[in-house]
């Protein structure tokens, strides 16, 4: 089935599009409470700002577009793995879900929001996937992946990248006393102190908690709220000028201006699904002052 054709035969609302953004197919939405753009390629929203807002998101200048690429930024749709798997043995990292081209599959407009849902091509049958964007003052992501004619253990994750004034400067609350596993110390076990975290330097934590974070950002004057549903981990990510150099779609100078804050099912958080099961990890952003 042609994803294009399929999302330019359904009767869109007003205020969303189908255009090209970056080369590529994209749905625009450009309502009274926000503008968004999510790509077919990954089901991969790009940007959400609520009226009156700068972007809740960050995306590289350098990304690359395009069938089977992983775009760099925004939230990319982390799985059925998380990084190399768990064994470690997946040459694809984090999984199939951002490589594909997914079909739209509705979209309508619900009070002030959008709601746009999307779902992977029809010959994926191990696993299917679904995702409900809802596109308004708030911002809620809802991915639901359903395992095929046999039983899989998945993991899942919205990478998502939050754009900030400067990394050094903003203060993540809701992760305290937690424990983690440190990736950039071969996944050492840690534990969280029990004040805001502040990064100082290249960070990959998993963390075992799974509620509510707020970001601080601090020179800004904004905080950006983060509140999971389905998740039982928070993945702290940013390469810091260590690890950026390595990174062809992300320029050298560019690792100040967002953290990833992501919620997920990874690790000894795997879920077992039997066949035919479900399970939706979600999540809803904020943004305050």
């Amino acid at each position: 089935m042609n994803t294009s054709s399929t999302a330019a035969s359904l009767s869109l609302p007003d205020g969303v599009l189908l255009e090209q953004v970056h080369g590529t197919d994209a749905i625009v939405v450009d309502v009274p409470s926000a503008r968004a753009v999510v790509h077919l390629d990954g089901a991969h929203l790009t940007s959400w700002a609520p009226a009156g807002e700068s972007d809740l998101l960050w995306l590289s200048p350098d990304s690359a577009f395009g069938p089977g690429e992983a775009i760099r930024g925004g939230i990319p749709l982390v799985g059925p793995w998380f990084g190399p798997g768990r064994d470690g043995s997946m040459t694809v990292k984090h999984g199939w879900l951002r490589n594909v081209r997914w079909e739209l599959v509705s979209a309508a407009l619900d009070g002030d929001d959008a709601v746009l849902e999307l779902a992977t091509p029809q010959d994926a049958a191990e696993l299917s996937g679904t995702v409900v964007f809802r596109i308004g003052a708030e911002l809620s992501v809802d991915l639901t992946l359903t395992a095929g004619a046999r039983s899989l253990e998945i993991e899942a994750a919205l990478h998502t990248y939050l754009a900030v004034d400067d990394v050094r400067r903003i203060a993540i609350q809701g992760l305290e006393n937690a424990e983690y596993l440190d990736n950039t110390r071969g996944l050492a076990a840690d534990v969280l102190g029990g004040e805001a975290l502040r990064l100082t330097g290249s960070t990959d934590r998993i963390v075992d908690a799974h509620g509510e974070v707020t970001i601080t950002d601090e020179l800004a004057s904004r905080r950006l709220v983060s509140t999971p549903r389905g998740t039982a981990k928070t993945i702290v990510w940013n390469p810091w000028e260590e690890l950026v150099t390595g990174m062809a779609d992300l320029p050298d100078s560019a690792w100040p201006e967002f953290v990833c804050i992501e919620p997920a099912v990874a690790k000894d958080a795997f879920v077992a699904l039997e066949p035919g099961a479900s399970h939706t990890l979600g999540v809803t952003y904020r943004i305050e002052h």
